[in-house]
């Protein structure tokens, strides 16, 4: 299986700071090429969004090249287990956010959607209103939005179409580092044929339809790696072109078989 991996970040028309933060790491192992994507959009006065952001990441890196790696090397992964310790990442972080933030006497926190690819299995693990999408013959967003706005929508006091212009619409249900508990979407699911995966935070998909995102990321157009970071840009352009005030994220990850 090819991987061809690629990402743009930008702060954004109006931010000073970039208060997302990721990382996107391909092995080899004898169990095949694994990918591990996290995605986070930090919340907090001055450096504090960026903090909580990179605290989350760094928490689900040191996971993925410790615990998960002795995973693989002792032939024990499962989705249980997996998603047990992702889940002790997520109360230990948000623990530790929390803590910090009390002392300082601030608010702080992040949203955080996690993809891990393994021997032909996607794993998901999302808190918060960042994104994770599967491109192939159509699009679908694979994590659930847990914002105010998202669950108006679901009781149907709101259409969708209220909801992408709501100025409640970054409003979130919880997050890692301000919420007393923190109860994560799971996801696991089969990886068939050409796909492309592609996380972001909100700010990337204010200003862009599943049709874009279909038309500009289909995995039979990728060429390579240069290829990929030229869609990349030119999606964060658009994004930005069109107004998004907030920080933009996309990480993109086509396997080609």
């Amino acid at each position: 299986m090819e991987v061809i991996v690629s990402y743009c970040t930008d702060a954004g028309n109006r931010k000073k700071t970039n208060q997302d933060s990721l990382s996107v790491k391909v092995v080899n192992s004898p169990k095949g090429k694994i990918v591990f994507a996290v995605v986070c959009d930090g919340m907090g006065g001055l450096a504090h969004g960026e903090m909580a952001s990179r605290e989350v990441v760094m928490a689900f890196v040191e996971w993925f090249e410790v615990e998960f790696a002795r995973l693989v090397a002792q032939d024990m992964v499962s989705e249980d287990t997996v998603h047990d310790q992702w889940q002790e990442v997520i109360v230990r972080t948000n623990e530790s956010l929390g803590e910090y933030a009390n002392r300082e006497g601030t608010m702080m926190g992040s949203t955080v959607s996690v993809l891990l690819l393994y021997q032909e299995e996607y794993y998901i693990c999302h808190v918060g209103d960042s994104r994770i999408y599967r491109i192939n013959e159509k699009t679908k967003q694979l994590t659930n939005d847990q914002t105010l706005v998202a669950w108006e929508v679901e009781m149907g006091k709101l259409t969708e179409e209220e909801a992408k212009v709501d100025p409640r619409r970054s409003v979130l249900l919880q997050c890692v580092g301000a919420s007393e508990e923190v109860r994560p979407q799971y996801e696991r699911g089969k990886i068939t044929g050409n796909t492309t995966f592609v996380l972001s935070s909100d700010g990337f998909v204010h200003k862009i339809t599943k049709e874009e995102l279909q038309d500009m990321f289909s995995p039979e157009r990728i060429q390579d790696k240069q290829h990929l970071t030229q869609i990349c840009e030119t999606a964060v352009d658009i994004v930005m072109e069109r107004g998004e005030l907030d920080n933009v994220t996309v990480v993109a990850i086509a396997l080609k078989k």
